[in-house]
């Protein structure tokens, strides 16, 4: 079917999400419905979708929502009665999919939007949707100040931009990027730390990252919490050969966590909670991160950022990758000898500015963001262009290879 004749249902349980889709819907020029995902049917009305669920991996969706629960509410993950909540959870996981198909069904969906789709609800309705046979598409918060992702692979480390730094070396060029963070207002007061002033001369600068966010929960396969990346920290520091080289740790901001217990534990790990994220990195020698969006700052601000988690900016060559322990020791002993392609780095930046990120910020939309948005869906936009053209070139240099291979 012709994109622009599809019909595109966006559906969210955030009110703000369903604003946003709204007025999306009300300034595009494509079929746009939206749907609320907590206004239920009436139950007989999906009844009859409960067979679709046996095409869907259950546990692939429990897992990660059991994990989130787990961290969330330690006492009940301890108690005796977890098995039990483990066991309702994965029903109304189930009822949420049925649902899910009976609401796309409704809607006469062609396109399924939704945001985020690594957590609960949206990840059941990204799943009914494939096995109703519908395309997905994802929404997110800009991974860039003031923008919005659209991506039809997923978001995070699962969207759809090339994971090898190749495909970026044409897109170098010296133009202008925004550095200008927009700082988070806490959600929680944070023990203070060390001020500015008190900032060591060399130090890596360790971002803390909200814990039962998805970006740890599904997206960080070895480390688990904030609590587990600060021992590792601890194990390495004093394997550190510069005596003077710090780790500066910021606590996240929407993070309601407070890990003032690992305040203090060593005098080369310090807190500064009341520094700018910007301040921060710009003095900092390095940035080191699960998968935080401050490795995309960091990278704007032209420093070399270590990622140890699955990142859309984990790309060897852009970043460097820190998989274990013994890597995070052997990579800040040589925290000064970092190999970066430049050109690729830059032509990463270049192609997620440009090409990659919706413009403006889906809390305040206007036309430039409706258009690009627009076209984004229809697929008639720069990304979906240069990625066909990478596939088909990559998949022309395979049958190439395999060519040459049968001669031989």
């Amino acid at each position: 079917m012709i994109e622009s004749r599809k019909k595109y249902v966006l559906i969210a349980r955030g009110s703000s999400h369903i604003q946003y889709f709204e007025q999306f819907a009300q300034h595009s020029p494509l079929n746009v419905s939206v749907a609320n995902i907590k206004n239920t049917l009436f139950p007989s009305a999906y009844v009859q979708y409960w067979g679709l669920i046996k095409r869907i991996d259950i546990d692939a969706l429990v897992t990660p929502h059991l994990l989130k629960k787990a961290q969330k509410h330690k006492k009940l993950h301890g108690s005796i009665v977890w098995p039990l909540y483990e066991k309702v959870s994965r029903l109304l996981i189930k009822v949420d999919i049925a649902k899910s198909a009976a609401l796309i069904e409704r809607e006469g969906a062609d396109v399924v939007g939704v945001w985020n789709g690594q957590k609960q609800p949206s990840s059941s309705i990204a799943a009914a949707a494939k096995a109703l046979n519908k395309d997905v598409v994802f929404f997110e918060n800009g991974l860039f100040p003031n923008s919005t992702t659209c991506d039809w692979s997923g978001v995070n480390c699962e969207n759809s931009l090339p994971k090898v730094k190749e495909f970026y070396s044409k897109f170098h060029d010296d133009k202008a990027l925004p550095c200008k963070l927009i700082p988070r207002k806490p959600v929680r007061e944070k023990a203070c730390g060390i001020t500015a002033s008190a900032l060591p001369e060399r130090y890596i600068f360790v971002p803390f990252q909200v814990e039962t966010d998805s970006q740890i929960i599904s997206n960080s396969p070895w480390i688990r919490s904030m609590a587990q990346l600060y021992q590792y920290l601890l194990n390495v520091i004093d394997q550190i050969d510069d005596p003077n080289l710090h780790i500066v740790i910021k606590e996240h901001p929407s993070e309601i966590i407070r890990h003032d217990d690992l305040h203090n534990k060593h005098p080369r790990i310090l807190f500064a909670n009341q520094c700018a994220t910007q301040e921060l990195i710009e003095r900092s020698q390095a940035v080191m991160t699960v998968n935080s969006t401050v490795g995309i700052e960091a990278l704007l601000l032209d420093k070399p950022v270590l990622v140890l988690g699955r990142a859309c900016y984990g790309i060897e060559g852009v970043t460097k990758l820190v998989r274990n322990e013994t890597e995070m020791r052997q990579v800040i002993n040589n925290i000064d000898s970092i190999m970066v392609d430049t050109e690729a780095k830059r032509g990463y930046l270049n192609f997620m500015y440009n090409h990659y990120v919706i413009p403006t910020s889906w809390k305040n939309i206007d036309k430039l963001h409706v258009d690009a948005l627009t076209n984004r869906l229809l697929k008639k936009d720069a990304l979906a262009y240069h990625i066909a053209h990478f596939d088909s070139n990559v998949l022309y240099r395979n049958s190439e290879r395999a060519e040459v291979q049968k001669l031989a």
